[in-house]
């Protein structure tokens, strides 16, 4: 009887102490509920050393809402490692240059606080740029990158064209702006492609089932299917697009948006003689 006692009162001591515990003001406790230490997701609130496609979980949702705040398209923020938030992970390896194998790793945190930024502003505030060194296109609006996404562009490869003739899978490299688009699928003889915009030719930026995150079309440049939706809700016909990164370097091809110069009043100058005759009188070959 004495034992059962002891344990009665000493439960009831436990009780009271949690009991009072619990009516201590949150404030007290000096926790920061922003913290990701403390509030953050992962198990035991632990930075996961990698999160790989297949993963799934809290620490996978918030990689989705980072990407995403640094202008990748991961997709839903629905903690899955899915093919959306796989194309982002390229295409945020490929602008900083790490090693692409789809593989988000602790270090790189930090890099997803950094802006995205073009080297220098061009003649066009809207336009796309299509970076063929680091298989990215970029969605410029009003000089402001808004979208990252990652592409697959010519191989390289030889191929036959649809009359027969050996041709090499490159992507054109240089300004040209959007003239034709197809919604829906066109199928070609060298496949599908999901809603395209034509640049030149029969080249085209397009949606696909295959964007691996390196050259592999046969001169299109490719984006994953869900990037291609999201494109024709920005993109128009006439819309310019520079495409550089092989042959043509960036600075050749986007010289920095000039100055407007300070207009001076016109001198006025008297032409010889045989000038005015020349004007007047225009030689036709």
């Amino acid at each position: 009887m004495r034992r059962t006692g002891y344990w009665r009162i000493r439960l009831a001591v436990l009780t009271a102490i949690f009991t009072a515990g619990s009516l201590v003001p949150a404030a007290a406790l000096e926790i920061d509920i922003d913290d990701p230490d403390v509030f953050g997701p992962g198990e035991a609130w632990v930075v996961p050393v990698a999160i790989s496609p297949g993963d799934g979980g809290p620490w996978v949702e918030r990689l989705q809402e980072k990407l995403e705040e640094a202008g990748f398209r991961p997709g839903t923020h629905d903690g899955r490692f899915g093919q959306a938030t796989l194309g982002a992970v390229y295409a945020f390896q490929k602008v900083h240059d790490l090693e692409r194998d789809g593989v988000f790793r602790k270090g790189h945190w930090a890099l997803l606080d950094s802006t995205i930024e073009l080297p220098s502003q061009a003649d066009a505030p809207d336009r796309v740029e299509v970076d063929l060194a680091k298989q990215v296109l970029f969605l410029v609006e009003d000089q402001r990158v808004k979208a990252v996404l990652p592409i697959s562009s010519g191989n390289g490869a030889t191929y036959r064209n649809a009359s027969g003739n050996s041709v090499r899978a490159r992507t054109p490299e240089g300004h040209y702006a959007f003239y034709k688009r197809v919604d829906g699928w066109r199928i070609s003889y060298l496949g599908g492609l999901y809603r395209p915009y034509y640049f030149r030719g029969g080249y085209a930026i397009h949606g696909s089932t295959s964007v691996p995150p390196f050259p592999a079309s046969h001169g299109c440049v490719r984006v994953e299917l869900a990037d291609m939706d999201y494109l024709t809700t920005e993109l128009e016909l006439g819309m310019p697009i520079f495409v550089y990164g092989r042959s043509i370097n960036r600075d050749d091809l986007l010289p920095p948006a000039a100055e407007s110069p300070v207009e001076e009043p016109p001198v006025r100058r008297t032409p010889p003689a045989r000038l005015i005759e020349s004007v007047a009188s225009p030689a036709i070959f």
